[in-house]
């Protein structure tokens, strides 16, 4: 069998993901390994906190040093936490397949119609939940719903509305073409590599996708497709890899490429 060297990524993420992607029945043409000189990390970061609270430890950690960055996902709503982090600190992000809710042209609907009703005294709360878009659509629902959740702590339709309008300004500050960091699923990086990188929702039922196996005409090969994925992402580094779960409920892959004590799992499943 021919052998594939592979000279981007650090050691041990080459051979974690091999041994992840072996446990398919169809495996690559090629065997592949690690190049002599690579070198670099692979971080096991077990946090059973906030999504937005654990991803920003994560990215403090790494350093600002113009080096290229990427948070990946299985898909595209999970990044939505990592878009409220570079807001936050207020890091340039690359998103280009990421649709953002606060955008939508919806809110401002919705925001007109409260406007409106000039004779409702009731508060702001009580307002916005009444609301609902005229069509019932699930887009025009999940809008409302956000649009209710982003009115919470404040207590006058001026000041939602102005929040939303500053929140519409740092997006278009920060999301930028030639940021440094990206955030995208597993499925748009092929072909691309970053210096660092993490992988966000390395749980049960994210990565892999319930969903999708589940759905699956051939559950099976969606599962092993699932697999393949998983080495995409975690190939994507060549300085550094961070893999973030919820050590509750890891993700069958790290449990296919890392022992249990590796994963710091034994209290966990002692108890």
């Amino acid at each position: 069998m021919d052998l594939e060297v592979n000279y981007r990524c650090p050691r041990r993420v080459v051979e974690r993901a091999v041994r992840l992607v072996e446990h398919n029945s169809e495996r690559f043409a090629k065997a592949i390994r690690a190049g002599p000189a690579a070198s670099g990390r692979l971080v096991l970061a077990a946090d059973a906190s906030d999504e937005t609270v654990r991803l920003e430890r994560v990215l403090r950690t790494w350093p600002d040093d113009g080096s290229t960055r990427a948070v990946l996902a299985r898909t595209n709503r999970e990044l939505l936490p990592a878009v409220v982090v570079a807001l936050r600190l207020g890091l340039p992000f690359r998103a280009p397949r990421i649709d953002l809710m606060v955008e939508s042209p919806r809110v401002d609907d919705l925001l007109a119609r409260i406007a409106g009703d000039e004779q409702d005294a009731r508060p702001l709360l009580v307002r916005v939940g009444a609301i609902r878009p005229a069509d019932q659509d699930p887009l025009g629902l999940d809008v409302a719903t956000a649009l209710l959740g982003w009115a919470v702590g404040h207590d006058t339709l001026t000041g939602l509305t102005a929040a939303i309008m500053e929140t519409r300004a740092r997006l278009a500050d920060l999301r930028r073409d030639d940021a440094s960091l990206t955030l995208a699923t597993a499925h748009a990086t092929k072909g691309l590599e970053f210096d660092h990188v993490v992988v966000v929702g390395m749980e049960i039922g994210r990565f892999p996708s319930v969903r999708v196996v589940s759905q699956a005409d051939d559950p099976v090969r969606a599962y092993e497709e699932e697999r393949r994925l998983g080495y995409v992402a975690w190939t994507r580094a060549r300085r550094s890899l961070t893999l973030l779960y919820d050590p509750t409920v890891p993700s069958p892959f790290l449990l296919e490429a890392f022992s249990v004590s590796e994963l710091g799992l034994d209290r966990t499943m002692a108890g």
